[in-house]
């Protein structure tokens, strides 16, 4: 992936990028402010070797380059039981001498005769007066280890070069630094999730998912938040984007359809996905471009479009079917769509017995008749034998899968039920999409979207 695709990706995912950044930032810098302050405090020591009044320059040298090598030993001496035990008693510490051994720090610079003892505690204080303790206790260290019994007897005088002072800051926590270290753990984090829930996100989404499984991509609708269901159905009041992305679905739909006049059927592999919306779309979208066009509800557990628009609908296809009817009784014109609506009917007539009737072929014969284009709102497909039964009238089937909500698994099932009824799959409609780049396809995927012998609106 490249840095556009990332950016991409974070954009969609943008809820578990700033949660993941919240969280991890937040417990991590957070956690730094419960964190007990140490401080830090160093006591350096000086080393010179005893000279007489009459000692040679030689003398001198070898004298004191006896005490460089001798740095090292002498170091050795402060973490010992031997100086560390009286000062644990003398500071009142609740500590052992190994475990104060292991917290203090023993620094000799290369050929010098300085030795620095840093100590932590959790006051500047403390951490002063500890250094210094131990520090103290450094010359009687080293008069033993020469074999003396004093420190006036010692070869090696030591003297305190620079005492311990308090310091005015704490050496822990580093909250800048800790704040830093959460923003750049947090921010991979939040990549990381933003990543791994972008890989296992079993939703469609955009067109390249529909073009991993396989499946032809028809076009995009953009989600219009805040806009009633009534205002979606008008075609002329729907935002500048919304309208061309349905005229260019309605044209590929009318350039795929392979006789005259055309018969399109709307389904969806689940409720909700909002085909009703955009089957109205593809009809006003035709009509406006000089088609006669009719919108055929078949969809008795949808939402009814002639309902919606509060249009009559006590008669309709399932009473022309059962023979309560006469098609001029029930076609009803919208002014506003721009097409005549043929209402789902009154009469109690299964889906799949509506669709695959005869009768139902000569409403589709009648209809051919008067219009140019016939559009078919039909229910969500949900076994191959329901879409058998669908495609037996008409071939060319537009599925309406909702971005972010279908399933990968359920509009696979859908469509394959539809190929193996023998259905032409137009194209998919990914409906309600919130990203303005997904909402148009490339030119590759609308070239691959439209069949043979169609041309790009």
């Amino acid at each position: 992936m490249d840095l556009r695709s990332y950016v991409k990706l974070l954009l969609r995912r943008w809820p578990v990028f700033v949660v993941t950044v919240i969280v991890v930032g937040g417990a991590i810098g957070g956690a730094s402010f419960f964190i007990p302050p140490v401080y830090s405090a160093t006591s350096t020591l000086t080393f010179a070797p005893v000279l007489g009044s009459e000692t040679t320059i030689d003398e001198r040298r070898s004298s004191t380059f006896y005490v460089v090598e001798r740095m090292a030993t002498y170091a050795q001496t402060v973490s010992t039981t031997e100086i560390l035990d009286p000062v644990i008693d003398e500071e009142r510490l609740d500590t052992t001498a190994q475990k104060l051994a292991d917290e203090i720090i023993v620094t000799v610079p290369s050929g010098t005769t300085l030795l620095s003892i840093t100590a932590e505690g959790d006051t500047a204080r403390g951490a002063a007066s500890l250094a210094n303790a131990i520090a103290a206790r450094v010359p009687d260290a080293v008069a033993a280890l020469e074999g003396v019994a004093t420190t006036e007897a010692s070869p090696v005088t030591v003297a305190t070069f620079q005492a311990a002072e308090p310091p005015e800051n704490r050496s822990s926590p580093n909250h800048r630094l800790n704040l830093a270290i959460a923003a750049v753990v947090a921010l991979f984090l939040g990549v990381l999730f933003a990543v791994l829930a972008d890989s296992f996100d079993t939703r469609v989404r955009r067109a390249k998912d529909l073009e991993a499984l396989g499946l032809p991509y028809l076009g995009a609708v953009q989600l219009a938040r805040g806009t009633e269901a009534t205002t979606l159905l008008n075609f002329a009041a729907q935002p500048i984007d919304r309208k061309m992305a349905i005229r260019r679905i309605a044209i590929d739909v009318l350039f795929a359809a392979d006789r005259s006049p055309a018969h399109v059927l709307v389904t969806s592999a689940l409720p909700g996905a909002g085909k009703t919306t955009v089957a109205a779309g593809i009809a006003s979208a035709l009509s406006e471009a000089g088609n006669r066009v009719v919108y055929i509800d078949t969809d008795m557990r949808g939402g009814r479009l002639a309902a919606q628009l509060r249009l009559p609908q006590l008669l309709g296809v399932t009473d022309i079917v059962a023979g309560k009817a006469d098609l001029d009784d029930v076609l009803q014109q919208w002014p506003v769509g721009g097409f005549t609506i043929l209402p789902i009917g009154a009469t109690a007539v299964g889906v799949s017995d509506l669709l695959g009737s005869d009768a139902f072929s000569l409403v589709l014969t009648a209809l051919d008749e008067r219009f140019d284009v016939i559009v078919i709102d039909a229910p969500p497909v949900t076994n191959t034998a329901e879409a058998a039964r669908f495609t037996q009238n008409v071939h060319e089937i537009v599925v309406v899968a909702e971005a972010a909500e279908t399933k990968r698994t359920d509009l696979v099932r859908a469509t394959t039920s539809l190929q193996h009824a023998g259905a032409e799959i137009v194209g998919i409609v990914l409906n309600r999409t919130t990203r303005a780049d997904d909402a148009a396809a490339s030119p590759a995927d609308t070239v691959a979207a439209q069949p043979q012998g169609a041309a790009a609106p």
